[in-house]
């Protein structure tokens, strides 16, 4: 269910968005070079700059600007606009600093007074336009069908997103009070036989009818695994995806070779300052489970002291105040940088870039004891990153691997290459937002 309304919407701002880009742009030049000269240097600029402001765009969605799930205040908003607006920039700068030749165009103060009006005009324009959504309430009508202490419902209500207002919620299907309330979409938690001439009443009055399940998984974009039924589970993994697996073993060979080597110079300065600042190894080495419950050992920089677990694995709930964590240990979890040599990982076939993380053996057993269907997560190979981890916090507990269980399904039922590239780019921009 692709909500119209919802990508109208997100069309609208990204029409705001190019607008606010062009017109900084032309201010840009007028300020530059006045009226007599803007005329040329308008062809001048127009195909680089048409390049970098795409790239802002870009940016933009990686950081989830069009995205009505996330920066639902204004603080977040700030935060999430200013460092897309910054690394759009960085980006840029090295864009004409290697392609200036070819552009012939090598702006430096061009490009600062492009992105300070730009940021100006937009950050502007698009408080009014979510100052207007919100004052004028453009939603589509919902009426839920569901008993009370259905927990689905529970969990649309506390994060009922931009696009949808639940106008009514009755337990029993009744068709003539539906239409009463106007709605544009019904959304149901079963369907009785005796009710589907009902729903095709509904629909034949343009009424669209979606299950709860359904509506649970587009709104938030996880698959409510606690309700799944076995048929859905067949139709989960059975799909022959036999051109998208050898796509994606390629995409990690070239990357992470790439990677390594890039990258080299890096994991020497890392191994040097943990070498100096405490005793024991470079690399820590312990056994994960990955594609269809295989164990292997993955590799990171060692951030904890070497007696850390002497009492056995337990989980990290805060790096901050965690003291088996080195001080160098700290800096290195935070900006994720211990994860670095699982691109050895990647490179051996054990892990793939995207998918479930590979959780320790030691909490695999209790977890498939209190999670339904937890170890079909193992049905894909596991990745550095994933879904879960760019949409929940860091889990330390069994309800958070719970919640992350729904966003792993979801990746397994919608997984593909141009999915698994999303995933990596919106990785990139939460390490940024760190």
């Amino acid at each position: 269910m692709k909500n119209p309304l919802i990508q109208f919407k997100m069309f609208f701002i990204l029409i705001a968005d190019l607008a606010a880009a062009f017109s900084a742009l032309f201010l840009m030049i007028f300020i530059r070079y006045g009226a007599a000269g803007a005329g040329a240097q308008i062809g001048a600029h127009l195909m680089p700059f048409s390049i970098i402001i795409s790239l802002f765009i870009l940016n933009f969605y990686i950081f989830n600007l069009y995205s009505f799930r996330f920066n639902k205040n204004t603080t977040e908003f700030i935060n999430s606009f200013v460092k897309s607006l910054i690394i759009s920039f960085i980006v840029a700068a090295l864009i004409f600093y290697a392609f200036g030749n070819f552009f012939t165009l090598t702006p430096k103060t061009n490009l600062v007074l492009f992105t300070m009006i730009f940021g100006g005009m937009d950050f502007y324009l698009r408080i009014l336009i979510k100052r207007f959504l919100r004052n004028h309430k453009i939603d589509r009508k919902v009426v839920i069908v569901s008993e009370k202490d259905n927990t689905l419902l529970e969990e649309i209500i506390q994060n009922q997103n931009i696009g949808y207002q639940i106008v009514s919620h009755i337990e029993v299907f009744d068709v003539e009070k539906i239409i009463s309330q106007n709605p544009d979409l019904v959304v149901i938690s079963s369907t009785l036989e005796k009710e589907l001439d009902d729903m095709y009443a509904l629909i034949k009055r343009g009424i669209i009818v979606y299950t709860i399940h359904k509506f649970y998984e587009e709104m938030l974009q996880k698959v409510p695994t606690e309700k799944l039924k076995k048929e859905e589970i067949v139709d989960y993994l059975s799909k022959d995806r036999t051109i998208f697996n050898f796509a994606k073993r390629t995409l990690d060979i070239c990357l992470s070779v790439s990677l390594l080597i890039v990258l080299s110079p890096l994991f020497v300065i890392i191994a040097v300052l943990i070498k100096l600042t405490s005793r024991g190894p470079v690399f820590f080495a312990h056994k994960r489970v990955s594609l269809n419950d295989t164990e292997f050992t993955i590799y990171k920089f060692r951030s904890m002291y070497t007696n850390a677990e002497k009492n056995g694995a337990v989980w990290t709930e805060n790096n901050k105040i965690d003291p088996r964590i080195t001080p160098i240990g700290r800096l290195i979890r935070e900006t994720h940088l211990d994860e670095l040599p699982q691109l050895i990982n990647i490179l051996k076939g054990d892990i793939s870039f995207v998918g479930p993380r590979p959780e320790r053996p030691e909490f695999t057993g209790l977890l498939k004891e209190h999670i339904p269907y937890y170890d079909l997560r193992h049905s894909v190979k596991a990745g550095l990153t994933g879904w879960a981890q760019i949409n929940y916090k860091y889990g330390s507990s069994v309800e958070d691997a719970k919640e992350k269980l729904k966003y792993d399904f979801y990746y397994i039922k919608n997984r593909n290459i141009f999915f698994d590239f999303l995933i990596m780019l919106k990785t990139a921009a939460k390490v940024f937002m760190h």
